[in-house]
């Protein structure tokens, strides 16, 4: 069974190359997926988080060991037997072409560990920001609808969104999951006139509609193991701005007049004092940082991809991020034990046996070329069951030599002299099994002991 260490650092070394892989084709397709309409902009870049994520876990957690590695690697795997059984691991491709590096134990563990408290680490401050968003809705005054005037028809009639007024804010903000909530903040609120509150409450009430703040907690918390992934970064920058273009598409529509829509973000922008939040949890007007570049989607006519361009687009970007996952799981890393020191499992002076005694012994040493020694001939007999009804030592006592050992899957195939050939399976350090190549298919293993 793979140990806990050893997973998060295949997850790890996965992640590495391939949400880098997978973001260098986002950023390809960005230049064509900026030419379609904000949302669909928002579903690309969210749609490949979501993959960012999952295949680098479901590589090293659903993994499929090519069997060419296991017989390629029988020559490293013995040609250490001389060495001291050291804990390190062995990283090998899952194709036909793989390269190995060893690694060893200590630095696995000590990454496992630098990862484990930077999740902590993401985990207290994820905390403290919904602590500090729970405070500031519980801190803040309710506000009376003729404060709002005209602009609360934004929010359409029986609406349940609760509109506050907070002293702790910069800028307007939207948050509640289940409850939401437009915080608008104090210091600004006698300086807005009706335009301006339209504009801030269609802009968040966009939020809610979309369903933006669920979807951005869900991104936080399942980005949270690979958060440290400047591609990560990347994806969830390219999330929030296309999030606040979808947004503004909304609001001008809502409001009327996209330039009327526009010039109201940048008197408001002169109004905040907008400094960035501390909290993660909470969506502002202003997110994104790309204030020019939304004015600029606002007021310019920016051709727009047709139904077509966009399915065409959908199916290309489905169909190389697709063949991208089928590469990966192909070349994808996964860590093994390193089997340089299993042959020495196997190397000492076993007594096969029959009835509570010795009729046979197997003798095998470590030498440069992995391990030789010799095996006893003796003289067998079946049952009808496939068991041993009689073993004794043969009349010729002169050990037979091995002339050849090699691993098969976990068992040690041994070759002797006059052709005889057998396969050793350890059951425990002193106990092993002994089956003989060509035996009849219901044959019972041989019971060895291992004596020194």
């Amino acid at each position: 069974m793979r140990s806990i260490p050893e997973t998060v650092f295949d997850l790890l070394l996965n992640a590495l190359l391939q949400i880098g892989f997978l973001t260098i084709l986002a950023a390809v397709f960005s230049r064509f997926v900026a030419k379609a309409r904000a949302r669909h902009q928002f579903s690309f870049y969210l749609a490949v988080l979501l993959f960012c994520v999952a295949v680098p876990i479901t590589n090293t957690l659903w993994h499929f060991p090519s069997a060419i590695v296991a017989e390629q690697s029988q020559g490293p795997f013995l040609s250490g037997a001389g060495g001291v059984n050291q804990p390190s691991w062995i990283w090998q491709g899952h194709s036909a072409h793989h390269s190995q590096s060893i690694i060893p134990a200590g630095f696995q563990v000590w990454i496992s560990g630098v990862w484990a408290v930077f999740i902590l680490f993401r985990l207290a401050r994820f905390s403290l920001a919904v602590d500090r968003v729970r405070r500031l809705r519980r801190d803040a005054s309710v506000i009376s609808p003729a404060r709002v005037g005209m602009a609360g028809q934004i929010l359409g009639v029986g609406s349940r969104v609760t509109l506050l007024e907070s002293a702790a804010i910069d800028d307007p903000v939207t948050v509640g999951a289940f409850r939401p909530a437009i915080l608008l903040p104090g210091k600004m609120l006698p300086e807005l006139g009706e335009q301006d509150l339209s504009a801030i409450l269609a802009h968040e009430y966009g939020h809610i509609r979309r369903r933006d703040f669920p979807i951005h907690i869900l991104c936080e918390l399942i980005s949270m193991p690979v958060a440290w992934h400047p591609g990560i970064r990347y994806l969830m920058s390219k999330i929030s701005q296309t999030r606040e273009f979808a947004c503004d598409d909304y609001a001008a529509a809502r409001v009327g007049k996209r330039h009327s829509y526009a010039n109201t973000l940048v008197r408001l922008a002169s109004l905040c004092l907008h400094v960035p939040r501390r909290s993660a949890v909470a969506l502002g007007i202003f997110d994104g940082d790309n204030l020019e570049t939304r004015i600029m989607m606002l007021t310019e006519k920016i051709p727009s991809l047709s139904r077509v361009g966009l399915i065409g687009l959908a199916l290309a970007a489905s169909t190389t991020f697709g063949v991208g996952a089928v590469l990966m799981q192909a070349v994808s890393l996964q860590a093994r034990a390193e089997p340089a020191s299993t042959p020495g499992k196997f190397a000492g002076t076993w007594h096969w046996m029959f009835g509570g005694r010795s009729f046979s012994t197997m003798i095998l040493v470590r030498s440069r070329s992995g391990l030789t020694g010799s095996v006893a001939e003796s003289r067998i007999a079946l049952d009808e069951d496939g068991g041993l009804l009689r073993a004794d030592p043969s009349e010729d006592t002169t050990p037979k030599p091995i002339t050849s050992v090699k691993l098969d899957g976990s068992a040690l195939h041994v070759t002797v002299s006059d052709g005889f050939q057998f396969l050793v399976s350890l059951k425990d350090d002193n106990h092993a099994e002994i089956r003989p190549v060509g035996a009849p298919p219901n044959m019972k293993p041989i019971a060895a002991e291992r004596v020194h």
